[in-house]
Protein backbone atom coordinates (compact mmCIF):
# COMPACT_ATOMS: atom_id res chain seq x y z
CA UNK A 1 0.00 0.00 0.00
CA UNK A 2 1.51 3.48 -1.02
CA UNK A 3 0.99 6.98 0.21
CA UNK A 4 -3.05 6.67 1.95
CA UNK A 5 -2.21 9.37 4.07
CA UNK A 6 -5.14 11.89 4.33
CA UNK A 7 -7.44 9.08 2.73
CA UNK A 8 -7.88 6.84 5.58
CA UNK A 9 -10.04 7.28 8.49
CA UNK A 10 -9.37 3.84 10.18
CA UNK A 11 -5.97 2.78 9.96
CA UNK A 12 -6.69 -0.16 11.74
CA UNK A 13 -9.71 -1.26 9.56
CA UNK A 14 -7.30 -0.38 6.30
CA UNK A 15 -5.01 -2.89 7.77
CA UNK A 16 -7.34 -6.01 9.33
CA UNK A 17 -8.66 -5.60 5.76
CA UNK A 18 -5.08 -6.53 3.78
CA UNK A 19 -4.41 -9.20 7.13
CA UNK A 20 -7.96 -10.93 5.41
CA UNK A 21 -6.37 -10.72 2.13
CA UNK A 22 -3.69 -12.04 2.18
CA UNK A 23 -2.61 -15.99 2.57
CA UNK A 24 -0.89 -17.10 5.67
CA UNK A 25 2.90 -16.08 5.27
CA UNK A 26 2.42 -14.12 3.27
CA UNK A 27 3.84 -10.05 3.58
CA UNK A 28 1.99 -6.99 3.71
CA UNK A 29 4.09 -3.68 3.00
CA UNK A 30 2.99 -0.20 3.60
CA UNK A 31 4.38 3.30 2.68
CA UNK A 32 3.73 6.07 3.75
CA UNK A 33 5.21 10.01 4.03
CA UNK A 34 3.80 13.33 5.24
CA UNK A 35 3.98 16.46 4.71
CA UNK A 36 5.23 17.92 7.53
CA UNK A 37 8.93 19.23 6.96
CA UNK A 38 11.91 18.64 9.45
CA UNK A 39 15.50 19.86 9.25
CA UNK A 40 18.21 17.68 11.51
CA UNK A 41 20.46 20.94 11.95
CA UNK A 42 17.50 23.19 12.98
CA UNK A 43 17.20 25.19 9.84
CA UNK A 44 13.54 24.47 9.44
CA UNK A 45 11.53 25.46 12.41
CA UNK A 46 7.34 25.19 13.50
CA UNK A 47 8.38 28.66 15.11
CA UNK A 48 6.93 30.97 12.47
CA UNK A 49 10.14 31.97 10.75
CA UNK A 50 9.76 29.46 7.96
CA UNK A 51 6.51 28.86 5.85
CA UNK A 52 7.67 25.60 5.87
CA UNK A 53 7.69 23.69 9.59
CA UNK A 54 5.98 26.80 10.31
CA UNK A 55 1.84 27.60 8.40
CA UNK A 56 3.01 24.56 6.13
CA UNK A 57 2.87 22.00 8.76
CA UNK A 58 0.13 23.78 10.72
CA UNK A 59 -2.38 23.33 7.83
CA UNK A 60 -1.55 19.72 7.27
CA UNK A 61 -1.91 19.13 11.00
CA UNK A 62 -5.13 20.91 11.48
CA UNK A 63 -6.69 19.83 7.90
CA UNK A 64 -6.26 16.50 9.21
CA UNK A 65 -7.96 17.19 11.78
CA UNK A 66 -10.43 18.88 10.29
CA UNK A 67 -11.31 15.76 7.75
CA UNK A 68 -11.08 13.01 9.76
CA UNK A 69 -8.21 11.99 7.92
CA UNK A 70 -4.83 12.04 9.54
CA UNK A 71 -1.79 13.69 7.37
CA UNK A 72 0.56 12.99 10.50
CA UNK A 73 0.67 9.22 9.58
CA UNK A 74 4.08 8.83 10.88
CA UNK A 75 4.31 11.26 13.57
CA UNK A 76 0.95 9.87 15.39
CA UNK A 77 3.25 5.83 14.45
CA UNK A 78 -0.63 4.82 12.59
CA UNK A 79 1.18 2.33 10.25
CA UNK A 80 2.70 0.33 13.04
CA UNK A 81 0.04 0.47 15.67
CA UNK A 82 -2.45 -0.72 13.19
CA UNK A 83 -0.33 -2.94 11.45
CA UNK A 84 0.19 -4.39 15.25
CA UNK A 85 -3.70 -4.85 16.30
CA UNK A 86 -4.25 -6.15 12.90
CA UNK A 87 -2.54 -9.23 13.45
CA UNK A 88 0.68 -9.48 11.72
CA UNK A 89 3.99 -10.38 12.94
CA UNK A 90 7.34 -9.95 12.49
CA UNK A 91 6.71 -6.31 11.44
CA UNK A 92 9.73 -4.36 10.28
CA UNK A 93 10.09 -0.65 9.19
CA UNK A 94 12.87 1.53 8.08
CA UNK A 95 12.69 5.62 7.26
CA UNK A 96 13.97 7.84 4.17
CA UNK A 97 14.75 11.19 4.17
CA UNK A 98 13.54 12.93 0.81
CA UNK A 99 15.45 16.69 0.81
CA UNK A 100 13.79 19.31 -0.80
CA UNK A 101 17.17 21.60 -2.97
CA UNK A 102 20.60 20.32 -3.73
CA UNK A 103 22.09 21.21 0.29
CA UNK A 104 22.67 17.49 0.65
CA UNK A 105 26.53 16.98 0.90
CA UNK A 106 25.94 13.65 -0.45
CA UNK A 107 25.67 14.33 -4.72
CA UNK A 108 22.84 11.25 -5.34
CA UNK A 109 20.65 13.06 -2.58
CA UNK A 110 21.32 16.16 -3.77
CA UNK A 111 19.97 15.28 -7.28
CA UNK A 112 16.95 13.38 -5.13
CA UNK A 113 16.76 17.20 -3.48
CA UNK A 114 16.58 18.87 -6.83
CA UNK A 115 14.02 16.60 -8.17
CA UNK A 116 11.91 16.87 -5.44
CA UNK A 117 12.28 20.77 -4.69
CA UNK A 118 11.01 20.77 -9.01
CA UNK A 119 8.22 18.85 -7.71
CA UNK A 120 6.85 20.47 -4.53
CA UNK A 121 7.27 24.04 -6.31
CA UNK A 122 5.67 23.06 -9.48
CA UNK A 123 2.25 21.45 -7.76
CA UNK A 124 2.86 23.91 -4.47
CA UNK A 125 -1.01 25.26 -5.40
CA UNK A 126 -2.39 21.51 -5.84
CA UNK A 127 -0.76 20.54 -2.96
CA UNK A 128 -2.73 23.00 -0.19
CA UNK A 129 -5.44 25.20 -2.31
CA UNK A 130 -8.06 22.52 -1.37
CA UNK A 131 -6.79 22.21 2.95
CA UNK A 132 -6.76 25.92 2.69
CA UNK A 133 -9.66 27.24 1.21
CA UNK A 134 -12.29 24.29 1.51
CA UNK A 135 -11.33 22.76 4.96
CA UNK A 136 -9.62 25.25 6.97
CA UNK A 137 -11.12 27.71 5.06
CA UNK A 138 -8.57 30.49 6.02
CA UNK A 139 -8.07 33.77 4.62
CA UNK A 140 -8.07 34.02 0.66
CA UNK A 141 -6.02 37.18 0.87
CA UNK A 142 -3.43 35.37 2.81
CA UNK A 143 -3.00 32.75 0.46
CA UNK A 144 -0.94 33.89 -2.22
CA UNK A 145 1.35 35.36 0.36
CA UNK A 146 1.62 32.00 2.13
CA UNK A 147 2.33 30.24 -1.23
CA UNK A 148 5.32 33.24 -2.09
CA UNK A 149 6.75 32.52 1.63
CA UNK A 150 7.26 28.44 0.87
CA UNK A 151 8.60 28.97 -2.55
CA UNK A 152 11.27 31.41 -1.05
CA UNK A 153 12.13 29.34 1.89
CA UNK A 154 12.28 26.36 -0.66
CA UNK A 155 15.01 28.42 -3.21
CA UNK A 156 16.67 29.95 0.34
CA UNK A 157 19.58 27.57 -0.02
CA UNK A 158 20.41 28.26 4.51
CA UNK A 159 17.26 26.30 4.86
CA UNK A 160 17.84 22.62 4.79
CA UNK A 161 13.99 20.75 4.62
CA UNK A 162 13.30 17.48 4.14
CA UNK A 163 10.05 14.82 4.27
CA UNK A 164 10.28 11.26 5.84
CA UNK A 165 9.05 8.46 4.26
CA UNK A 166 8.63 4.94 6.36
CA UNK A 167 8.35 1.21 5.03
CA UNK A 168 6.52 -0.64 7.36
CA UNK A 169 5.97 -4.67 6.81
CA UNK A 170 4.23 -7.39 8.35
CA UNK A 171 3.83 -11.08 8.01
CA UNK A 172 0.53 -12.63 8.47
CA UNK A 173 1.27 -15.52 10.94
CA UNK A 174 1.12 -19.46 9.34
CA UNK A 175 -1.34 -20.13 11.69
CA UNK A 176 -4.31 -17.49 13.56
CA UNK A 177 -2.78 -16.68 16.64
CA UNK A 178 -4.94 -16.60 19.39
Amino acid sequence: MRYLFGAIRDWTALFKEAYNAVKPGGWVESCESEPMTHSDDGTVTNDGSTALGGTWDKMFIEGGKATGCSLSVLTEDLQMKAMKEAGFVDIQETFYKIPFGSWPKDPKMAEIGQYAKLSLESDLVGYSQMIWHEVLKWPVEEYHIFLMQVRKDLRNKKLHPYFKVRFVWGRKPETEQK
